[in-house]
């Protein structure tokens, strides 16, 4: 997974993978993006990211782990190197996490402490 994140506009890009894709838009703040070879879902954008990307259930949950510790990251002005220093865990397992792979309850009460001016609690809001 490949998350790019703009603090300054709100805006967020989550691709799945790599590949000639074409826009449609869901509604007024998110895109669905589709292989152009077989309309499969490669990815989605989202304006005012710091609600909408929560407000969907369109991504899985690690998805919206991945995009919170992007943003929380970005909104601190850390890397990823001194984001892993600063929850315990390695860099490369940091990585893993921003990728959207599973972790563990324990990581995830690590990150919380670690980001403490941080909402993580938003991941597992449900829209009606």
């Amino acid at each position: 997974m490949n998350i790019n994140y703009d603090k300054d506009i709100d805006y967020m890009e989550i691709f799945f993978s790599r590949e000639e894709n074409y826009g449609d838009e869901v509604n007024d703040t998110t895109t669905v993006f589709k292989s152009e070879k077989n309309d499969k879902v490669v990815g989605y954008s989202f304006e005012n990211a710091s609600l909408s990307v929560f407000d969907t259930d369109l991504l899985h949950l690690t998805a919206k782990l991945a995009a919170m510790l992007k943003m929380a990251r970005s909104a601190d002005g850390i890397t990823q190197s001194e984001a892993a220093n600063r929850v315990g865990i390695t860099l490369r397992q940091f990585q893993r996490l921003e990728a959207g792979e599973d972790t563990t309850l324990e990581t995830l009460e690590k990150i919380t402490h670690a980001f403490p001016n941080h909402d993580f609690s938003k991941m597992f809001k449900r829209t009606a």
